[in-house]
Protein backbone atom coordinates (compact mmCIF):
# COMPACT_ATOMS: atom_id res chain seq x y z
CA UNK A 1 0.00 0.00 0.00
CA UNK A 2 1.05 3.21 -0.76
CA UNK A 3 0.81 6.42 0.59
CA UNK A 4 1.68 8.72 -2.77
CA UNK A 5 -0.47 11.44 -3.75
CA UNK A 6 -2.02 11.83 -7.10
CA UNK A 7 -0.65 15.10 -8.76
CA UNK A 8 -0.76 13.39 -11.76
CA UNK A 9 -4.41 11.74 -11.70
CA UNK A 10 -5.62 15.66 -12.41
CA UNK A 11 -2.68 17.18 -14.58
CA UNK A 12 -4.03 18.60 -18.00
CA UNK A 13 -2.81 16.66 -21.28
CA UNK A 14 -1.92 17.93 -24.56
CA UNK A 15 -4.16 18.37 -27.01
CA UNK A 16 -5.44 14.99 -29.46
CA UNK A 17 -3.30 15.98 -32.23
CA UNK A 18 -0.42 17.45 -30.59
CA UNK A 19 2.51 15.94 -30.78
CA UNK A 20 4.43 15.99 -27.20
CA UNK A 21 7.69 13.98 -28.25
CA UNK A 22 9.15 14.27 -31.46
CA UNK A 23 11.00 11.49 -31.60
CA UNK A 24 12.63 9.66 -34.40
CA UNK A 25 11.22 6.64 -33.34
CA UNK A 26 9.63 5.36 -36.32
CA UNK A 27 5.86 4.40 -36.47
CA UNK A 28 4.72 1.22 -36.55
CA UNK A 29 1.80 -0.73 -37.89
CA UNK A 30 -0.44 -3.14 -36.32
CA UNK A 31 0.10 -7.58 -37.13
CA UNK A 32 -0.93 -7.89 -40.59
CA UNK A 33 -3.66 -10.78 -39.73
CA UNK A 34 -5.72 -7.92 -38.05
CA UNK A 35 -6.68 -7.86 -41.96
CA UNK A 36 -8.58 -11.29 -41.24
CA UNK A 37 -10.06 -10.29 -37.65
CA UNK A 38 -11.46 -7.21 -38.01
CA UNK A 39 -13.49 -7.71 -41.33
CA UNK A 40 -14.61 -11.28 -39.46
CA UNK A 41 -15.48 -9.15 -36.22
CA UNK A 42 -17.37 -6.90 -38.33
CA UNK A 43 -19.37 -9.50 -40.38
CA UNK A 44 -20.39 -11.49 -36.58
CA UNK A 45 -21.21 -7.68 -35.56
CA UNK A 46 -23.72 -7.61 -38.13
CA UNK A 47 -24.55 -10.81 -37.64
CA UNK A 48 -28.25 -9.86 -36.02
CA UNK A 49 -28.77 -7.79 -39.26
CA UNK A 50 -27.75 -11.04 -41.05
CA UNK A 51 -30.21 -13.24 -39.48
CA UNK A 52 -32.99 -10.57 -40.24
CA UNK A 53 -32.19 -10.64 -43.85
CA UNK A 54 -32.54 -14.44 -44.07
CA UNK A 55 -35.81 -14.68 -41.93
CA UNK A 56 -37.19 -11.84 -44.29
CA UNK A 57 -36.58 -14.16 -47.11
CA UNK A 58 -38.18 -16.95 -45.77
CA UNK A 59 -41.24 -14.74 -45.00
CA UNK A 60 -41.41 -13.12 -48.02
CA UNK A 61 -39.25 -9.88 -48.02
CA UNK A 62 -35.82 -8.54 -48.93
CA UNK A 63 -34.36 -5.94 -46.91
CA UNK A 64 -31.13 -5.12 -48.73
CA UNK A 65 -29.85 -2.87 -46.93
CA UNK A 66 -28.97 -5.89 -44.68
CA UNK A 67 -26.55 -6.62 -46.82
CA UNK A 68 -25.20 -3.03 -47.74
CA UNK A 69 -24.63 -2.29 -43.97
CA UNK A 70 -22.57 -5.72 -43.97
CA UNK A 71 -20.65 -4.89 -46.25
CA UNK A 72 -19.70 -1.54 -45.38
CA UNK A 73 -18.93 -2.94 -41.69
CA UNK A 74 -16.28 -5.22 -43.88
CA UNK A 75 -14.64 -2.33 -45.46
CA UNK A 76 -14.05 -0.32 -42.36
CA UNK A 77 -12.35 -3.24 -40.90
CA UNK A 78 -10.21 -3.57 -43.42
CA UNK A 79 -9.41 -0.03 -43.26
CA UNK A 80 -8.76 0.08 -39.90
CA UNK A 81 -4.90 -1.58 -40.35
CA UNK A 82 -4.19 0.73 -42.92
CA UNK A 83 -5.32 3.49 -40.83
CA UNK A 84 -3.48 2.83 -37.12
CA UNK A 85 -0.46 3.34 -36.53
CA UNK A 86 1.71 3.66 -33.42
CA UNK A 87 5.12 4.03 -32.00
CA UNK A 88 6.79 3.89 -28.39
CA UNK A 89 9.19 6.48 -27.56
CA UNK A 90 10.95 7.06 -24.35
CA UNK A 91 8.82 9.33 -22.78
CA UNK A 92 5.16 8.62 -24.51
CA UNK A 93 3.39 6.07 -26.19
CA UNK A 94 1.63 6.74 -28.84
CA UNK A 95 -1.70 5.95 -30.95
CA UNK A 96 -2.83 7.23 -34.50
CA UNK A 97 -6.08 5.80 -36.10
CA UNK A 98 -8.92 6.45 -37.60
CA UNK A 99 -10.67 6.15 -41.28
CA UNK A 100 -13.17 9.45 -41.78
CA UNK A 101 -11.82 11.45 -38.25
CA UNK A 102 -8.14 10.73 -37.87
CA UNK A 103 -6.99 11.18 -34.42
CA UNK A 104 -3.66 10.75 -32.28
CA UNK A 105 -3.48 9.76 -28.66
CA UNK A 106 -0.71 9.79 -26.53
CA UNK A 107 -0.08 9.09 -23.19
CA UNK A 108 3.18 9.80 -20.94
CA UNK A 109 5.19 6.39 -20.00
CA UNK A 110 5.58 7.55 -16.66
CA UNK A 111 1.50 8.03 -16.42
CA UNK A 112 0.83 4.22 -17.11
CA UNK A 113 -0.72 2.02 -14.21
CA UNK A 114 -2.25 -1.06 -16.10
CA UNK A 115 -1.74 -3.00 -19.17
CA UNK A 116 -4.84 -4.90 -19.87
CA UNK A 117 -4.55 -8.27 -22.21
CA UNK A 118 -7.56 -9.46 -24.04
CA UNK A 119 -7.78 -11.96 -26.52
CA UNK A 120 -11.37 -13.35 -27.84
CA UNK A 121 -11.27 -16.85 -29.47
CA UNK A 122 -11.05 -15.01 -33.47
CA UNK A 123 -7.84 -13.40 -31.53
CA UNK A 124 -6.86 -16.72 -30.14
CA UNK A 125 -7.21 -18.20 -33.06
CA UNK A 126 -4.74 -15.96 -35.41
CA UNK A 127 -2.42 -16.13 -32.18
CA UNK A 128 -3.40 -12.21 -31.39
CA UNK A 129 -4.30 -9.96 -28.67
CA UNK A 130 -5.63 -6.92 -27.69
CA UNK A 131 -3.99 -4.50 -25.54
CA UNK A 132 -5.02 -1.84 -23.56
CA UNK A 133 -2.98 0.82 -21.52
CA UNK A 134 -4.42 2.55 -18.69
CA UNK A 135 -3.24 5.77 -17.22
CA UNK A 136 -4.22 7.99 -14.19
CA UNK A 137 -6.33 10.31 -16.39
CA UNK A 138 -9.50 11.55 -14.62
CA UNK A 139 -10.87 13.57 -17.20
CA UNK A 140 -12.40 11.94 -19.83
CA UNK A 141 -9.42 10.27 -21.64
CA UNK A 142 -9.57 6.70 -23.46
CA UNK A 143 -7.46 3.95 -22.89
CA UNK A 144 -4.84 3.76 -25.41
CA UNK A 145 -5.61 0.67 -27.50
CA UNK A 146 -3.58 -1.98 -29.42
CA UNK A 147 -5.71 -4.18 -31.48
CA UNK A 148 -4.37 -5.93 -33.01
CA UNK A 149 -0.29 -7.53 -31.36
CA UNK A 150 1.24 -10.91 -31.63
CA UNK A 151 0.41 -12.55 -28.19
CA UNK A 152 3.87 -13.55 -28.65
CA UNK A 153 5.40 -9.70 -28.24
CA UNK A 154 2.83 -8.95 -25.65
CA UNK A 155 4.74 -9.94 -22.73
CA UNK A 156 7.80 -7.91 -23.92
CA UNK A 157 5.70 -5.08 -24.10
CA UNK A 158 3.87 -5.48 -20.99
CA UNK A 159 7.27 -5.33 -19.01
CA UNK A 160 8.14 -2.44 -21.46
CA UNK A 161 5.37 -0.32 -20.80
CA UNK A 162 5.30 -0.62 -17.00
CA UNK A 163 8.91 -0.35 -16.56
CA UNK A 164 9.39 -3.94 -15.34
CA UNK A 165 13.11 -4.42 -15.68
CA UNK A 166 14.03 -7.64 -16.53
CA UNK A 167 16.75 -9.79 -14.13
CA UNK A 168 20.55 -8.85 -13.72
CA UNK A 169 22.62 -11.10 -15.64
CA UNK A 170 23.44 -13.93 -13.03
CA UNK A 171 20.16 -13.11 -11.05
CA UNK A 172 17.41 -15.33 -10.71
CA UNK A 173 14.00 -13.76 -11.20
CA UNK A 174 11.27 -13.95 -8.75
CA UNK A 175 8.95 -16.46 -8.47
CA UNK A 176 5.10 -15.80 -8.82
CA UNK A 177 3.50 -16.05 -5.79
CA UNK A 178 0.11 -17.63 -5.85
CA UNK A 179 -2.64 -16.22 -4.54
CA UNK A 180 -5.74 -17.83 -5.45
CA UNK A 181 -7.16 -19.98 -8.13
CA UNK A 182 -10.69 -20.95 -9.80
CA UNK A 183 -12.24 -24.04 -8.34
CA UNK A 184 -15.08 -25.50 -10.65
CA UNK A 185 -17.30 -26.29 -7.98
CA UNK A 186 -17.59 -22.28 -7.68
CA UNK A 187 -19.54 -22.92 -10.59
CA UNK A 188 -22.44 -23.95 -8.57
CA UNK A 189 -22.97 -19.89 -7.10
CA UNK A 190 -23.54 -18.71 -11.17
CA UNK A 191 -27.53 -19.04 -10.90
CA UNK A 192 -27.65 -16.99 -7.61
CA UNK A 193 -25.76 -13.95 -9.81
CA UNK A 194 -28.58 -13.70 -12.36
CA UNK A 195 -27.11 -13.26 -15.31
CA UNK A 196 -28.48 -16.10 -16.74
CA UNK A 197 -31.65 -14.42 -16.54
CA UNK A 198 -30.13 -11.40 -17.78
CA UNK A 199 -28.90 -13.53 -21.10
CA UNK A 200 -32.38 -14.47 -21.41
CA UNK A 201 -33.66 -10.97 -21.44
CA UNK A 202 -31.54 -10.15 -23.99
CA UNK A 203 -32.41 -12.27 -26.26
CA UNK A 204 -35.83 -11.92 -25.57
CA UNK A 205 -35.35 -8.23 -26.65
CA UNK A 206 -33.63 -8.90 -29.48
CA UNK A 207 -36.58 -11.25 -30.88
CA UNK A 208 -39.24 -8.23 -29.72
CA UNK A 209 -37.00 -5.90 -31.83
CA UNK A 210 -36.69 -8.22 -34.89
CA UNK A 211 -40.30 -8.52 -34.88
CA UNK A 212 -41.08 -4.89 -35.55
CA UNK A 213 -39.33 -5.07 -38.88
CA UNK A 214 -41.57 -6.50 -41.83
CA UNK A 215 -44.63 -6.43 -39.76
CA UNK A 216 -44.24 -8.96 -37.52
CA UNK A 217 -41.75 -10.90 -39.45
CA UNK A 218 -41.07 -13.76 -36.33
CA UNK A 219 -44.92 -14.24 -35.94
CA UNK A 220 -45.26 -14.81 -40.33
CA UNK A 221 -42.80 -18.16 -39.62
CA UNK A 222 -45.19 -21.54 -39.18
CA UNK A 223 -43.21 -22.76 -36.39
CA UNK A 224 -43.42 -19.60 -34.30
CA UNK A 225 -47.41 -19.67 -35.39
CA UNK A 226 -47.54 -23.06 -34.44
CA UNK A 227 -45.96 -22.79 -31.22
CA UNK A 228 -47.93 -19.84 -29.66
CA UNK A 229 -51.11 -21.59 -30.35
CA UNK A 230 -50.13 -24.85 -28.69
CA UNK A 231 -49.61 -22.54 -25.78
CA UNK A 232 -52.58 -20.47 -26.14
CA UNK A 233 -54.94 -23.97 -25.63
CA UNK A 234 -53.65 -24.88 -22.17
CA UNK A 235 -54.46 -23.16 -19.01
CA UNK A 236 -53.52 -19.97 -17.58
CA UNK A 237 -52.26 -21.62 -14.68
CA UNK A 238 -50.09 -24.24 -16.00
CA UNK A 239 -48.87 -22.17 -18.36
CA UNK A 240 -47.69 -19.76 -15.52
CA UNK A 241 -45.77 -22.60 -13.95
CA UNK A 242 -44.14 -24.54 -16.80
CA UNK A 243 -43.18 -21.04 -17.96
CA UNK A 244 -41.92 -20.46 -14.81
CA UNK A 245 -40.39 -24.02 -13.94
CA UNK A 246 -38.61 -23.62 -17.70
CA UNK A 247 -37.31 -19.63 -17.11
CA UNK A 248 -35.22 -21.24 -13.62
CA UNK A 249 -33.13 -24.09 -15.31
CA UNK A 250 -33.00 -22.79 -18.60
CA UNK A 251 -31.46 -19.31 -16.94
CA UNK A 252 -29.32 -21.68 -14.56
CA UNK A 253 -27.48 -23.27 -17.29
CA UNK A 254 -26.97 -20.44 -19.39
CA UNK A 255 -25.63 -18.54 -16.10
CA UNK A 256 -22.98 -22.25 -15.48
CA UNK A 257 -21.89 -21.76 -18.94
CA UNK A 258 -21.20 -18.15 -18.63
CA UNK A 259 -19.87 -18.43 -15.26
CA UNK A 260 -17.36 -21.15 -16.41
CA UNK A 261 -16.51 -19.08 -19.85
CA UNK A 262 -15.93 -16.00 -18.11
CA UNK A 263 -13.66 -17.19 -14.84
CA UNK A 264 -12.61 -20.81 -16.13
CA UNK A 265 -8.73 -20.67 -15.00
CA UNK A 266 -8.47 -17.54 -12.98
CA UNK A 267 -6.10 -16.79 -11.03
CA UNK A 268 -4.51 -13.94 -9.25
CA UNK A 269 -0.59 -13.85 -8.39
CA UNK A 270 2.11 -11.44 -7.51
CA UNK A 271 4.73 -11.21 -10.58
CA UNK A 272 7.24 -8.97 -8.55
CA UNK A 273 7.46 -6.66 -5.45
CA UNK A 274 4.58 -3.95 -6.70
CA UNK A 275 3.05 -6.36 -9.08
CA UNK A 276 -0.14 -7.74 -9.24
CA UNK A 277 -1.21 -9.98 -12.33
CA UNK A 278 -4.71 -11.36 -12.89
CA UNK A 279 -5.58 -13.87 -15.69
CA UNK A 280 -9.17 -15.22 -16.27
CA UNK A 281 -11.98 -16.68 -19.30
CA UNK A 282 -11.74 -19.90 -21.60
CA UNK A 283 -12.91 -18.47 -24.86
CA UNK A 284 -12.10 -14.77 -24.00
CA UNK A 285 -8.56 -14.62 -22.23
CA UNK A 286 -8.28 -12.02 -20.08
CA UNK A 287 -5.14 -11.00 -18.59
CA UNK A 288 -4.54 -7.52 -16.63
CA UNK A 289 -1.12 -6.35 -14.95
CA UNK A 290 -1.30 -3.59 -11.92
CA UNK A 291 0.57 -1.49 -10.67
CA UNK A 292 0.29 -2.17 -6.48
CA UNK A 293 1.75 1.10 -5.93
CA UNK A 294 -1.55 2.53 -6.90
CA UNK A 295 -3.77 0.19 -4.74
CA UNK A 296 -6.46 2.18 -2.63
CA UNK A 297 -8.92 -0.32 -1.25
CA UNK A 298 -10.72 -3.12 -1.71
CA UNK A 299 -14.70 -3.95 -2.14
CA UNK A 300 -16.31 -7.09 -1.04
CA UNK A 301 -20.04 -7.75 -3.37
CA UNK A 302 -22.55 -9.38 -1.44
CA UNK A 303 -25.58 -8.94 -3.20
CA UNK A 304 -28.55 -10.68 -1.47
CA UNK A 305 -29.10 -13.85 -3.64
CA UNK A 306 -25.06 -14.49 -3.45
CA UNK A 307 -25.26 -13.46 0.17
CA UNK A 308 -27.77 -16.36 1.69
CA UNK A 309 -25.60 -19.18 0.28
CA UNK A 310 -22.49 -17.37 2.06
CA UNK A 311 -21.18 -16.25 -1.23
CA UNK A 312 -19.24 -12.99 -2.31
CA UNK A 313 -16.95 -11.21 -4.89
CA UNK A 314 -14.16 -9.06 -4.72
CA UNK A 315 -12.71 -6.09 -6.29
CA UNK A 316 -9.45 -4.03 -5.90
CA UNK A 317 -9.81 -0.24 -5.78
CA UNK A 318 -7.40 1.23 -7.83
CA UNK A 319 -6.49 4.33 -9.38
CA UNK A 320 -5.52 4.47 -13.32
CA UNK A 321 -7.67 1.67 -14.43
CA UNK A 322 -9.79 3.88 -17.09
CA UNK A 323 -13.66 5.31 -16.88
CA UNK A 324 -14.65 1.71 -18.10
CA UNK A 325 -13.78 0.08 -15.00
CA UNK A 326 -14.89 2.78 -12.66
CA UNK A 327 -11.45 2.29 -10.60
CA UNK A 328 -12.03 -1.30 -9.52
CA UNK A 329 -10.22 -4.45 -10.51
CA UNK A 330 -11.90 -7.93 -10.32
CA UNK A 331 -10.01 -9.90 -7.45
CA UNK A 332 -12.31 -12.86 -6.81
CA UNK A 333 -14.96 -13.97 -8.89
CA UNK A 334 -18.53 -14.90 -7.01
CA UNK A 335 -17.22 -17.57 -4.56
CA UNK A 336 -16.90 -18.63 -1.02
CA UNK A 337 -16.96 -15.64 1.12
CA UNK A 338 -14.24 -16.43 3.31
CA UNK A 339 -11.91 -17.11 -0.43
CA UNK A 340 -12.78 -13.30 -1.40
CA UNK A 341 -12.39 -12.10 2.26
CA UNK A 342 -8.88 -13.78 2.14
CA UNK A 343 -7.74 -12.47 -1.28
CA UNK A 344 -8.51 -9.04 -0.90
CA UNK A 345 -6.76 -9.24 2.86
CA UNK A 346 -3.32 -10.78 0.80
CA UNK A 347 -4.04 -7.86 -1.80
CA UNK A 348 -4.26 -5.07 1.02
CA UNK A 349 -1.05 -6.67 2.46
CA UNK A 350 -2.56 -5.92 6.05
CA UNK A 351 -3.50 -7.78 9.17
CA UNK A 352 -6.83 -5.51 9.22
CA UNK A 353 -9.74 -7.77 9.21
CA UNK A 354 -12.08 -6.98 6.14
CA UNK A 355 -15.32 -8.64 8.14
CA UNK A 356 -14.48 -7.19 11.72
CA UNK A 357 -17.64 -5.12 13.18
CA UNK A 358 -18.83 -2.02 12.02
CA UNK A 359 -20.45 0.92 13.81
CA UNK A 360 -24.27 0.88 14.14
CA UNK A 361 -25.58 4.41 13.05
CA UNK A 362 -28.62 4.64 15.88
CA UNK A 363 -32.10 4.87 16.26
CA UNK A 364 -32.82 7.42 13.40
CA UNK A 365 -31.17 5.60 10.62
CA UNK A 366 -32.99 2.27 11.40
CA UNK A 367 -36.25 4.02 11.96
CA UNK A 368 -35.70 5.57 8.39
CA UNK A 369 -35.40 2.39 6.98
CA UNK A 370 -38.93 1.37 8.30
CA UNK A 371 -40.20 4.04 7.17
CA UNK A 372 -39.03 4.22 3.79
CA UNK A 373 -39.83 0.21 3.35
CA UNK A 374 -43.35 1.66 4.41
CA UNK A 375 -43.58 4.19 2.18
CA UNK A 376 -43.09 1.96 -0.36
CA UNK A 377 -45.70 -0.51 0.30
CA UNK A 378 -47.96 2.61 0.98
CA UNK A 379 -47.59 3.92 -2.48
CA UNK A 380 -48.07 0.13 -3.81
CA UNK A 381 -51.19 0.42 -1.33
CA UNK A 382 -52.57 3.49 -3.15
CA UNK A 383 -52.24 2.25 -6.74
CA UNK A 384 -54.03 -0.54 -6.47
CA UNK A 385 -56.71 1.68 -4.35
CA UNK A 386 -57.01 3.41 -7.53
CA UNK A 387 -56.73 0.47 -10.19
CA UNK A 388 -59.64 -0.60 -8.24
CA UNK A 389 -61.72 2.18 -8.13
CA UNK A 390 -61.41 2.55 -12.01
CA UNK A 391 -62.24 -0.75 -12.37
CA UNK A 392 -59.09 -2.38 -14.02
CA UNK A 393 -58.02 -4.76 -10.95
CA UNK A 394 -60.54 -6.95 -8.99
CA UNK A 395 -60.73 -6.79 -5.09
CA UNK A 396 -58.58 -9.88 -4.82
CA UNK A 397 -55.41 -7.82 -5.39
CA UNK A 398 -55.17 -6.85 -2.22
CA UNK A 399 -53.99 -10.71 -1.14
CA UNK A 400 -50.83 -9.42 -3.02
CA UNK A 401 -50.13 -6.83 0.54
CA UNK A 402 -49.71 -10.04 2.21
CA UNK A 403 -46.34 -10.57 0.69
CA UNK A 404 -45.38 -6.95 -0.14
CA UNK A 405 -45.55 -5.65 3.72
CA UNK A 406 -43.76 -8.59 5.02
CA UNK A 407 -41.26 -8.54 2.60
CA UNK A 408 -40.85 -4.80 2.86
CA UNK A 409 -40.23 -5.09 6.69
CA UNK A 410 -37.76 -8.13 6.41
CA UNK A 411 -35.76 -5.86 3.62
CA UNK A 412 -35.43 -3.06 5.81
CA UNK A 413 -34.33 -5.17 8.66
CA UNK A 414 -32.04 -6.63 6.67
CA UNK A 415 -31.01 -2.81 5.15
CA UNK A 416 -30.57 -2.07 9.00
CA UNK A 417 -28.15 -4.94 9.84
CA UNK A 418 -26.11 -4.14 6.42
CA UNK A 419 -25.67 -0.57 7.39
CA UNK A 420 -21.99 0.78 9.60
CA UNK A 421 -19.05 2.28 8.88
CA UNK A 422 -15.22 2.35 11.12
CA UNK A 423 -12.69 4.63 11.10
CA UNK A 424 -8.98 2.65 12.17
CA UNK A 425 -6.08 4.40 11.97
CA UNK A 426 -5.49 4.57 7.81
CA UNK A 427 -8.03 2.89 6.88
CA UNK A 428 -12.07 4.06 6.65
CA UNK A 429 -14.63 1.10 6.18
CA UNK A 430 -18.21 1.22 4.99
CA UNK A 431 -20.94 -0.97 4.74
CA UNK A 432 -24.34 -0.20 3.21
CA UNK A 433 -27.05 -2.09 0.88
CA UNK A 434 -29.35 -5.05 0.86
CA UNK A 435 -30.32 -6.47 -2.23
CA UNK A 436 -26.59 -5.15 -3.46
CA UNK A 437 -24.64 -4.92 0.10
CA UNK A 438 -20.87 -3.73 -0.79
CA UNK A 439 -18.13 -3.27 2.19
CA UNK A 440 -15.80 -0.75 0.90
CA UNK A 441 -12.35 -0.77 2.48
CA UNK A 442 -10.65 2.58 1.61
CA UNK A 443 -7.19 4.18 2.61
CA UNK A 444 -7.37 7.01 3.91
CA UNK A 445 -3.98 8.47 2.50
CA UNK A 446 -6.07 7.71 -0.96
CA UNK A 447 -9.20 9.99 -0.16
CA UNK A 448 -8.63 13.13 -1.73
CA UNK A 449 -12.34 14.94 -1.19
CA UNK A 450 -15.62 15.32 0.46
CA UNK A 451 -19.05 15.88 0.05
CA UNK A 452 -21.72 16.14 2.66
CA UNK A 453 -25.29 15.52 1.39
CA UNK A 454 -28.90 15.90 3.15
CA UNK A 455 -31.69 15.74 1.61
CA UNK A 456 -34.97 16.88 3.31
CA UNK A 457 -35.95 13.96 5.34
CA UNK A 458 -32.68 13.29 6.29
CA UNK A 459 -32.38 17.21 7.78
CA UNK A 460 -35.73 16.54 9.44
CA UNK A 461 -34.04 13.05 11.11
CA UNK A 462 -30.63 14.79 11.80
CA UNK A 463 -28.73 12.56 9.15
CA UNK A 464 -26.45 12.79 6.73
CA UNK A 465 -25.00 10.50 3.42
CA UNK A 466 -20.81 11.44 3.79
CA UNK A 467 -18.99 10.77 0.76
CA UNK A 468 -15.34 10.51 0.25
CA UNK A 469 -13.77 10.75 -3.40
CA UNK A 470 -11.14 9.04 -4.80
CA UNK A 471 -8.56 9.58 -7.89
CA UNK A 472 -9.68 5.71 -8.70
CA UNK A 473 -12.31 6.78 -11.55
CA UNK A 474 -15.84 7.24 -10.63
CA UNK A 475 -15.25 5.07 -7.52
CA UNK A 476 -16.57 7.01 -4.11
CA UNK A 477 -16.74 5.55 -0.66
CA UNK A 478 -20.43 6.58 0.27
CA UNK A 479 -21.36 6.15 4.28
CA UNK A 480 -25.44 6.91 3.74
CA UNK A 481 -27.65 7.77 7.84
CA UNK A 482 -24.70 8.86 9.32
CA UNK A 483 -25.75 11.12 12.48
CA UNK A 484 -24.90 14.83 12.24
CA UNK A 485 -22.55 14.44 15.32
CA UNK A 486 -20.35 12.06 13.64
CA UNK A 487 -19.94 13.60 10.13
CA UNK A 488 -17.00 16.33 11.05
CA UNK A 489 -14.90 14.01 12.93
CA UNK A 490 -14.41 11.58 11.06
CA UNK A 491 -13.52 13.80 8.16
CA UNK A 492 -10.96 15.70 10.40
CA UNK A 493 -9.30 12.38 12.02
CA UNK A 494 -8.76 11.94 7.82
CA UNK A 495 -8.15 15.48 6.43
CA UNK A 496 -7.10 17.21 9.30
CA UNK A 497 -4.75 14.76 10.72
CA UNK A 498 -5.78 15.32 14.18
CA UNK A 499 -4.37 11.97 15.22
CA UNK A 500 -4.07 12.61 19.02
CA UNK A 501 -7.19 14.55 19.45
CA UNK A 502 -10.31 13.20 17.37
CA UNK A 503 -8.70 10.08 16.03
CA UNK A 504 -8.27 9.21 19.55
CA UNK A 505 -11.43 9.65 20.59
CA UNK A 506 -13.31 8.14 17.61
CA UNK A 507 -11.27 5.00 18.10
CA UNK A 508 -12.28 4.79 22.15
CA UNK A 509 -15.94 5.50 20.52
CA UNK A 510 -15.58 2.47 18.76
CA UNK A 511 -14.13 0.23 20.94
CA UNK A 512 -16.91 1.12 23.21
CA UNK A 513 -19.18 0.06 21.11
CA UNK A 514 -17.99 -2.81 20.20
Amino acid sequence: MSGASEPDATAPEPPADADPDPSDEPWRRLNPLMLLVHPLRELIRYLPVLLLALVAGAAGGEPWWAYVLSGLGIVFGILRFFTTTYRITPTHVQVRRGVLNRRTRSAPRDRIRSVDVDSTILHRIFGLAIVKVGTGASHGQEELEFNALALRDVPALRDELLRLAPPAEGEHAEEPTNLSRWEPRWVRYAPLTLSGVASILIVAMAALQLNFFEGGILTRLAIVRQGIGWISHLPLLTTALWGAAGLIVVASVVAMVRYALSYGGFSIRRAGPTTLHISHGVLRARQITLDETRLRGAQLSEPLSLRVAGAASAHAIMTGLGRQRGGVALLAPPGPREEAVRIAAEVLGSRLPLDLPLIEHGRRARRRRYTRAASFAGLLALAALVLQLAGLVAPSIWWVFAVIVPASALLAADRWRGLGHALLPGWLIAQSGSLNRRRAVLATDGIIGWTIRRSYFQRRAGLATLIATTAAGRHRVTIPDLPDGDVWPIIEAISLKHEEITSGQYLARYAAAL
